[in-house]
């Protein structure tokens, strides 16, 4: 991991529902981690999987708890009523995004 955390293995591997067909991704790893969002710090459990181009998802769970909220209209992340800085996806990103992709994964269509 990037990160220098010890990820433990489960001993039961836990399917991940992704939002394609056919996905057959497995969460094989979990880790306490410390945290800081905003001028909140603590530690989460997260499940640790390999998925490109991600460094972190996070789930509604963990954003309930500590009061995320995503307004899509105004391309913003609130923290507890504090915006946070965010990237906004433009053009050149969409681009950026297509290449990557089809030099990595050369049988898929662009779309």
């Amino acid at each position: 991991m990037s990160a220098n955390l010890k990820a433990h293995e489960l001993e039961e591997p836990v399917p991940l529902q992704l939002g394609t067909v056919g996905s057959r991704l497995k969460i094989n790893f979990g880790l306490f981690a410390d945290f800081e969002l905003s001028s909140k710090k603590g530690s989460h459990y997260f499940d640790v999987v390999n998925i490109d181009r991600y460094d972190v998802i996070l789930g509604t769970v963990f954003m309930r708890k500590h009061g995320v909220m995503l307004d899509f209209d105004l391309d913003e992340v609130c923290v507890r009523g504090k915006i946070l800085d965010t990237v906004v996806e433009s053009e050149s990103t969409i681009c950026q995004v297509h290449r990557y992709v089809m030099r990595t994964h050369p049988t898929t269509k662009g779309e």
